[in-house]
């Protein structure tokens, strides 16, 4: 064998993302997409492990395989265990077909399942990127010490969470990222109304989002300047019973609240784009959310953003430059924010400085740290 074949950075990559989505919806799916886009130009391919249920709504570069055992999230451990050992012995078989160089696990489940395959069978190098605030951080520091397996977390917020210390190769921080487009597109001015105050939410109505903390924030505000906002959420509702009992509890809030000509559902939306540059001020109400894509899309957008102050939201937005954050799930302190900027107590940096802030979270220099990641496994460690 040549040199030259031996090399790992000679060989194209081929990674296998265990995903385990039921819908085509939520920042993982978006995040591999761009990262996928973003390689073409190295020649690496990409391919997802998906559910069966699973139906591609959004185009990718990706190849899809299914399973029916590997998912995401199970809200029971047993279960989640089960279907990630089952998971496991067919990954065996799409390994085969494949080929992967890589093998790069997202959230619980596919955790589950490739710590199951290192058991069963030889696998090539895994990673396993971390995309929640988990409430059980001692697993996943276990897991992060097993040998021949690299943990990633998405900000040195979730590091602290779960006691990790970065080590290259062994435990990285890599963010999550959103498409390179975004920042070669034209920065548009927001368009401000002398009277009304256009804010803007992206994301899946699921109940951690907690988007019920923006229709309380603004009933809290006195009329005079509640009537000055104007509330658009784009997203989807998923298909489980609790997101679509959620929805509904939107709706009943803003009835309840008075809030229906203030607030509008408009569903979900695949021009994210424009949906943010239809507003001046962004806002994300979740506690402990990882790293928001959303988020990162508005900044790269140009529109500052008002989020709770907890997860990766404290290592994205500037306070009081990108943006103002406020206490975590206290709707009072949010109401004080909107009036705040309302009433031009408060101000944020421009357009370009809000892009700037988030640069870093493109999809190419996202991709590039992934890159030396997976070559950096590929060598093997260093010899002594």
């Amino acid at each position: 064998m040549s040199k030259l074949s031996a090399d790992p950075n000679s060989k194209p990559l081929r990674i296998l993302h265990l995903l385990g989505c039921e819908e085509d919806i939520g920042g993982v799916l978006t995040v591999v997409r761009e990262l996928a886009a973003a390689s073409v130009v190295q020649g690496a391919i990409h391919s997802g492990l998906v559910h069966t249920s699973f139906v591609e709504r959004r185009p990718s570069s990706l190849q899809w395989c299914r399973s029916p055992h590997l998912r995401m999230e199970s809200p029971r451990v047993a279960a989640l265990l089960w279907r990630g050992f089952r998971a496991a012995l067919e990954l065996g078989r799409h390994q085969k077909n494949f080929s992967p160089t890589v093998i790069h696990a997202h959230s619980r489940g596919p955790l589950a399942t490739v710590l199951f395959a290192r058991l069963l069978f030889k696998t090539p190098p895994i990673v396993f990127t971390n995309h929640a605030f988990a409430r059980t951080p001692a697993f996943y520091r276990w897991a992060a010490a097993r040998p021949r397996f690299t943990t990633v977390v998405l900000s040195h917020s979730m590091a602290t969470h779960y006691g990790l210390i970065p080590l290259p190769s062994n435990v990285e921080i890599i963010p999550a990222c959103c498409s390179d487009a975004l920042f070669e597109r034209s920065l548009q001015p927001s368009i401000s109304f002398p009277h009304r105050i256009r804010l803007v939410g992206v994301g899946n109505l699921i109940r951690w989002k907690k988007w019920n903390l923006v229709l309380d924030a603004l009933a809290r505000l006195p009329i005079s300047l509640r009537q000055r906002f104007h509330f658009t959420l784009w997203g989807p509702t998923p298909t489980d019973a609790d997101s679509q009992s959620f929805a509904g509890e939107l709706k009943t809030m803003i009835g309840q609240l008075g809030l229906a000509p203030y607030v509008r559902l408009a569903g979900p939306t695949l021009d994210v784009p424009s949906a943010i540059e239809a507003s001046e001020l962004f806002v994300l109400p979740s506690t402990n959310e990882p790293c928001s894509v959303a988020l990162a899309e508005a900044l790269a957008l140009g529109r500052p953003a008002v989020v709770s102050s907890s997860g990766g939201n404290v290592d994205i937005v500037q306070h009081g430059r990108t943006g103002r954050l406020f206490k975590p799930d206290d709707p009072a302190d949010l109401a004080r924010q909107l009036a705040g900027y309302a009433e031009g107590d408060w101000t944020t940096a421009g357009p370009e400085e809000c892009r700037e802030s988030i640069r870093h979270h493109a999809a190419s220099a996202v991709w590039n740290r992934y890159n030396k990641l997976y070559r950096r496994l590929l060598a093997g460690p260093p010899s002594l």
